[in-house]
């Protein structure tokens, strides 16, 4: 007797250094006004990435004139990647460790440790690789509050990328000039990670305003149609939340990295 035999689900491994605190609450004023404030209104309805995007924002969070209460990267992940990706989660905030216990405490697949996921990624990959034959995701998404952070996030980073065989890693970063991205993407070319790098200016940058201006993914390893993507989302995106009217950028770079 033939027995149909259904196609095991992919079990993806998801790892997120900075996993934060699960849940935003957004006030009456504030960066998010910048961002997804402006793509509010986006339709939802529309099969493309934005559309895909908002629609998450909605479900995860709240809101209906506007976002109150913006969902975490872990919320975005759990929904995209499907009920048997496992996820394990670094935030070494203590405060902040609590609050996104109580969000995915209960979820068997979840695996929350209050340390620093930068240092933990080396280790973290190898062993996510090992059990899975399926995809790894790494998530290095910091707040960048230090200097210094801009030296240990691409060095650590590098270790990581170095330690694994298959992994995707996207690391976020904000742009207020380019002189530290620039010298980040040096950093990694030089310790020998091929890459590419997606970025939307909103504020131009001959401005000066010390704040956020734009935000830029690095990629490593990035899934077929993902640079593509994002490239072609870039426009809405910049036009929907460009400070000045007509005056945005977007940059998408690669570079094949290089061993000294």
């Amino acid at each position: 007797m033939l027995r149909s035999i259904a196609a095991p689900a992919v079990r993806v491994a998801y790892l997120d250094t900075h996993a934060g605190e699960g849940r935003y609450a957004l006030g009456p004023t504030g960066e998010w006004t910048e961002g997804i404030g402006r793509l509010w209104d986006a339709d939802t309805a529309a099969d493309d990435p934005l559309g895909r995007y908002v629609a998450l924002c909605r479900r995860l969070g709240e809101g209906t004139a506007r976002p109150v209460e913006y969902p975490g990267s872990p919320a975005f992940a759990r929904a995209v990647l499907g009920p048997t990706a496992t996820l394990d989660l670094w935030e070494v905030d203590p405060t902040a460790s609590e609050r996104l216990r109580r969000h995915v405490g209960g979820d068997p697949h979840v695996r929350l440790a209050c340390e620093d996921g930068l240092a933990a990624l080396d280790g973290a990959v190898r062993a996510a690789e090992r059990r899975t034959s399926d995809a790894v995701v790494v998530l290095v998404d910091p707040a960048y509050t230090r200097k210094a952070d801009w030296i240990a996030v691409p060095d650590a980073l590098a270790h990581a990328v170095a330690a694994s065989t298959r992994a995707t890693f996207v690391l976020w970063y904000p742009v207020k000039s380019l002189t530290r991205p620039n010298a980040m993407i040096a950093r990694l070319a030089t310790a020998g990670v091929a890459g590419t790098v997606a970025e939307v200016v909103t504020t131009p940058l001959d401005e000066r305003r010390n704040r956020l201006n734009g935000s830029g993914m690095l990629l490593v390893r990035p899934p077929a149609g993902a640079i593509d993507s994002l490239a072609a989302v870039a426009a809405t995106i910049g036009a929907r939340c460009a400070t000045t009217p007509d005056r945005w950028s977007e940059r998408v770079q690669a570079w094949p990295g290089r061993r000294v």
